[in-house]
């Protein structure tokens, strides 16, 4: 007696698991320290964007997407200021700029100036405005570098690291009062969906400045 079988179902189901593992190997690629976790998060919201997209006429670009997205940045970069200056002001510091090149300064060795400022995306004259006030308030000292006399170097003073000190309390402040409740999850989740943004502009940025990174960004 002969027993039909229909390996229809298995057969579907082997290429239901070749597509995951084939989806894998792509993501692993571009993420080789990624998760499990990450390959689902990432996986799910490519196919959101494919549903998306297919409903588009033409498969015509969202801009009022990036509109929006390109808002909520933006505002959300104005508040944040905003309500951290108002701790930071105190402690004789007149922008967020000024924090970020002493934190970065207690975290390395002596930095030379044009890499202190394109490392934070600003321009030359305005990041050398910031350095210099800060040398006035002796926050900050001034040498030649060593291996090229043309060149400053900048180094962080103890009165320095005091302010750094007092801005991470200022900063705690903050973050409570703007934060309030919001899941530790929700803010990995928007880290993970933005920093490949954050990337692709930076490289712009630096091959735009003709800038090779020299320290990690605190």
């Amino acid at each position: 007696m002969f027993y039909l079988f229909n390996f229809k179902p298995l057969i579907d189901n082997m290429n239901k698991t070749l597509a995951i593992v084939q989806e894998w190997a792509g993501f692993e690629e571009q993420n080789p320290a990624g998760s499990i976790e990450d390959f689902c998060r990432d996986y799910l919201k490519r196919q959101l964007v494919q549903e998306n997209e297919r409903d588009m006429p033409d498969h015509a670009p969202d801009l009022s997407c990036r509109y929006a997205l390109t808002k909520v940045i933006n505002r959300l970069s104005r508040l944040w200021m905003f309500f951290t200056m108002t701790e930071m002001k105190p402690l004789g510091l007149t922008s967020f700029d000024e924090f970020i090149f002493l934190l970065t300064l207690q975290r390395s060795e002596p930095i030379r100036k044009k890499d202190l400022i394109y490392m934070h995306f600003i321009e030359i004259s305005s990041g050398i405005l910031v350095i210099d006030r800060l040398i006035k308030k002796g926050l900050l000292d001034e040498k030649t570098d060593d291996h090229d006399k043309r060149s400053k170097m900048v180094t962080i003073t103890a009165k320095g690291r005091k302010v750094v000190k007092d801005g991470h309390e200022a900063l705690d402040t903050v973050y409570y009062e703007l934060y309030g409740d919001m899941p530790e999850s929700a803010m990995m989740e928007c880290l993970d969906n933005l920093k490949p943004l954050l990337d692709r502009i930076t490289q712009k940025w630096n091959k735009l400045k003709k800038f090779e990174p020299a320290f990690k960004d605190v």
